[in-house]
């Protein structure tokens, strides 16, 4: 998923000789490659065009992502688009999460509080 002016000639030539026999995997890597290009540039503005492209002439698997991209479209083009994230809070959630699967059974709710609020 390296974007092509970074990769070097063999990466690009071992690309060329798995997508030249097979134009399904042809076509699966530059869905691949035009998602991963809104993704790094905040280009939500196409994907209308994306999800389209990939239901009709995407593999099976691809154009099922798509169709679940479109069932939330407007958030999945704001996260595409906008700078603001939730991702700070979801690893706290998940910091938290894994702290209470660990003590599960084994130590009192003062010694949870403890290692949540003092474990960086």
């Amino acid at each position: 998923m390296h974007p092509q002016e970074s990769m070097t000639p063999a990466d690009s030539a071992a690309l060329d000789a798995v997508r030249h026999p097979r134009p399904d995997i042809a076509i699966a890597d530059d869905l691949a490659q035009g998602f991963t290009d809104m993704l790094r540039h905040r280009r939500g503005y196409r994907l209308r065009d994306w999800i389209q492209k990939a239901e009709i002439t995407g593999p099976g698997p691809i154009g099922c992502f798509a169709d679940y991209l479109r069932r939330d479209l407007l958030a999945v083009t704001a996260g595409l688009t906008l700078t603001h994230s939730s991702g700070v809070v979801e690893g706290q959630v998940n910091r938290i999460k894994t702290i209470k699967r660990q003590m599960y059974g084994r130590a009192s709710f003062a010694l949870l509080r403890a290692r949540v609020l003092l474990q960086p």
